[in-house]
């Protein structure tokens, strides 16, 4: 048995966390973020009001396969997987039990990751965006231009973030303004991006004014700052952010080895996309799953960190039975109506029959 496990590890570990998604996915109720976007495939377009239609079509053709919850989450659950599975490929110094245990350390990922909502596809993309730019970097061949362009494009599809992420990536190496390859991934990436393009303009840019000019638009409280502050803390973890955060932001790309590049794109983004928001905090409240793609960067920074930190992994994996323990509690109340707590009825369990008084 323990010859398998050595042997299997990997297919063991991905096929558990795809079993279990499973189980959950086609046992817990719709949110309503889930049956606006699955109104959404029910009319399939090549934009919607507020996001770009990836989510949409994910839906749709889950729904397709399996008409019930399952369906409309079977295509999250699977890139869900698959996000991992790439993060995992990214990173250049690979150990697998300090990447199972980040993994399970990070609830957001385990029992949301089968939610659909635009940040899962956004989460796939962004991890396969960075893998094509390693490919890039490292052969700038014709096929390599040509994936990068592809990878772009779907990122720009999933969400209007995706901006964010391209930008702070060319940041981290403005060398590549020198190859032409660049410029024929960005056309690439424009032209199959154009139909939604269209779109926007054959609706006066209704998405661009909504997000730019009149979404999240409030007066300046504190609470916006602290509760997002407070949020990114928690995202990564619960118990585990607060190892996983300053690990990221302590390791340093070494430009010695071949993934510094990489590295460097990743480091970047994340520093980027956590001002951003930081920023953005006041001007109108942020919400905590807006940073999402941020994940792909504290995963492989993480583990590069703490690949070389015995005493750091020592205490990620105390804390990780807390967080295990809190993970299937969170799973119970998502698909039973146990916890007699109204927040939680109203937000799991009241959609069907109406809101409990």
């Amino acid at each position: 048995m323990k010859e398998f496990f050595q042997k299997n590890h990997r297919l063991v570990f991905y096929s558990l966390w795809f079993l279990l998604g499973l189980v959950q996915a086609g046992l817990t109720e719709l949110q309503d973020d889930e049956a606006y976007y699955w109104v959404y495939s029910q009319y399939p377009d090549w934009g919607y009001f507020d996001h770009p239609p990836m989510i949409a079509v994910l839906v749709k053709m889950g729904y397709a396969i399996f008409p019930n919850e399952l369906g409309v989450r079977f295509f999250p659950l699977l890139l869900n997987i698959f996000s991992l599975i790439i993060i995992e490929k990214l990173i250049d110094k690979k150990n697998p039990l300090l990447f199972y245990g980040i993994a399970l350390s990070m609830a957001v990922i385990q029992v949301t990751g089968f939610v659909a909502v635009p940040d899962i596809p956004l989460i796939f993309f962004t991890a396969l965006f960075f893998l094509c730019y390693k490919k890039f970097i490292c052969n700038y061949s014709l096929f390599n231009t040509f994936l990068l362009g592809l990878s772009v494009a779907l990122l720009l599809y999933s969400k209007y973030h995706a901006v964010l992420i391209i930008f702070f990536v060319l940041l981290s190496n403005i060398r590549l303004f020198t190859k032409y390859q660049l410029y024929i991934a960005g056309f690439i990436a424009l032209l199959l991006f154009s139909p939604h393009l269209w779109w926007q303009y054959q609706h006066d840019w209704v998405s661009f004014r909504y997000h730019l000019f009149e979404s999240n638009v409030n007066a300046y409280k504190a609470s916006f700052t602290f509760d997002y502050i407070i949020g990114q803390l928690l995202l990564p973890g619960p118990i585990a952010g607060f190892i996983l955060l300053p690990a990221a932001f302590l390791y340093k790309p070494n430009k010695q080895f071949g993934n510094y590049q990489l590295e460097k794109a990743l480091r970047y983004t994340m520093i980027g996309i956590y001002v951003f928001f930081l920023l953005s905090s006041f001007r109108g409240g942020v919400e905590s799953n807006w940073t999402s793609p941020v994940l792909v960067s504290l995963i492989v920074l993480a583990h590069s960190f703490l690949n070389e930190k015995l005493r750091w992994q020592k205490l990620l994996f105390k804390l990780l039975p807390i967080t295990l323990v809190l993970v299937l509690f969170a799973r119970v109340i998502m698909i039973a109506d146990v916890l007699p707590v109204k927040a939680i009825q109203r937000r799991y369990h009241a959609w069907k029959n109406g809101l409990p008084s």
